[in-house]
């Protein structure tokens, strides 16, 4: 393909009928491993995996993906298209200027891209109020916690910070 990798794809068709209802039926029916782990099962469920990683690493959306959210994490919140297409870029070529590999993936020059574009840089930018990066709402307090030195104290071990959803839109672990 275009990545330099090279797809040996299975060309099979099954088709699955329901008894009783010939109106349902699926195509390609479902091959389960046998409960007896054997070698054949291991190798082939390693190979699965990694068809399956493949695919989500080579899909279109993925380079997008990726910058967009490196660039919102190292740089500013709300880049423009023209930034984004240029990491993107970067981590489907593999280059950046003098950085990177030449390798589909490739995170130096990723992250090159994103560090060394015009726009992470711009004197001018920096003195636009309306740009910059927003923090997550539950970053925020975290970042409050750790400048008042919060410390756990015998009687509480643990910090709680139960009903954060409601005061402030977000909890750990979950989006806002």
């Amino acid at each position: 393909d275009q990545y330099g990798r090279i797809q040996r794809l299975k060309n099979a068709k099954e088709s699955v009928r329901i008894q009783g209802a010939p109106e349902f039926s699926f195509r390609n029916a479902p091959s389960f491993m046998s409960i007896l782990n054997t070698e054949a099962d291991v190798r082939d469920a390693e190979y699965e995996t990694q068809a399956a990683l493949d695919h989500y690493l080579h899909h279109d959306n993925t380079a997008p993906f990726i910058a967009i959210r490196l660039i919102q994490r190292f740089t500013t919140s709300n880049p423009n298209p023209r930034y984004v297409k240029a990491v993107a870029t970067a981590f489907r070529t593999g280059k950046y200027g003098q950085f990177g590999t030449g390798t589909y993936g490739d995170l130096a020059a990723t992250i090159a891209a994103v560090l060394l574009d015009p726009e992470a840089r711009s004197v001018t930018l920096d003195a636009d109020p309306f740009r910059g990066s927003l923090r997550e709402p539950i970053l925020k307090v975290m970042a409050v916690l750790r400048s008042m030195e919060i410390e756990k104290s015998d009687a509480y071990p643990v910090l709680r910070l139960e009903g954060m959803s409601d005061k402030i839109g977000q909890m750990a672990h979950s989006f806002p």
